[in-house]
């Protein structure tokens, strides 16, 4: 669940309850961003919104050369979603924020603008998690990076949080191996053909190639989902699922 979740897009420690008097997690970050709780205006620009994640995508893109069609070519992203995406009025799923990554040669973790640096062991506490949501109309499902930031082919550590009939969609595909394990409620997963149910405890593991679908069956769902690092894939049809 997202309890006591860092949403501060800057980095500083802000936690608290977000959850309070019953909201789905959606709806629980943008009310806590939107201004009720006494946060600065710079601590408003949190990655609920994608500000944060579109501006560091538009620095990546400038500086490998890439004009906003090309990438958004390589990424399978219409132009206008990438544009509105990089202007922070637009959130990505997780499998579209994997295509970015890959197009532009880093990681989720490195373009969502997490902790790196040369420390041995990298630790993310509970409470020091970026809380993300997308819209109901774009997934309706909340989900925090644990990765250190690093380069292209690290790997990528999500906690997902789907709520009741939440769908995270992956239609078109990302590189490496995905790996799913239940940390709450049940889950259904579509890969390859097949429909698979998921319990707490449960795990998964099947190629990012495949187009596959993650939806939650209880009223809480969390999991931990990882994708192996892996060279992109041939760029596929721009306009794909966000």
């Amino acid at each position: 669940m997202l309890s006591r979740r860092q949403i501060d897009g800057r980095g500083g420690v802000v936690a608290q309850d977000v959850c309070a008097g019953g909201d789905d997690p959606y709806t629980a970050v943008q009310r806590y961003a939107s201004g009720g709780v006494g946060l600065s205006d710079g601590q408003r620009a949190i990655e609920a919104g994608g500000v944060s994640r579109g501006v560091q995508a538009r620095a990546l893109r400038l500086r490998r050369g890439l004009t906003l069609e090309a990438l958004a070519a390589q990424a399978g992203l219409s132009k206008g979603h990438l544009s509105r995406f990089e202007r922070g009025e637009k959130s990505l799923s997780i499998a579209a924020l994997l295509r970015l990554s890959q197009a532009l040669q880093t990681s989720v973790s490195a373009l969502l603008g997490e902790g790196g640096g040369d420390a041995v062991l990298h630790i993310v506490r509970r409470d020091g998690r970026q809380a993300r949501a997308l819209a109901p109309e774009d997934a309706g499902y909340a989900f925090s990076s644990l990765s250190r930031a690093g380069d292209a082919g690290a790997a990528d550590v999500f906690i997902v949080d789907l709520p009741m009939a939440a769908v995270r969609d992956s239609e078109f595909h990302h590189a490496g191996e995905e790996m799913i394990f239940v940390l709450d409620g049940s889950v259904e997963v579509e890969a390859a053909g097949q429909v698979t149910v998921l319990g707490k405890g449960d795990f998964l593991q099947f190629s990012g190639l495949l187009k596959h679908r993650l939806r939650g069956r209880d009223a809480v769902n969390q999991v931990l989902i990882m994708v192996s690092g892996g060279a992109a894939p041939a760029p596929v049809t721009p306009g794909s699922p966000p």
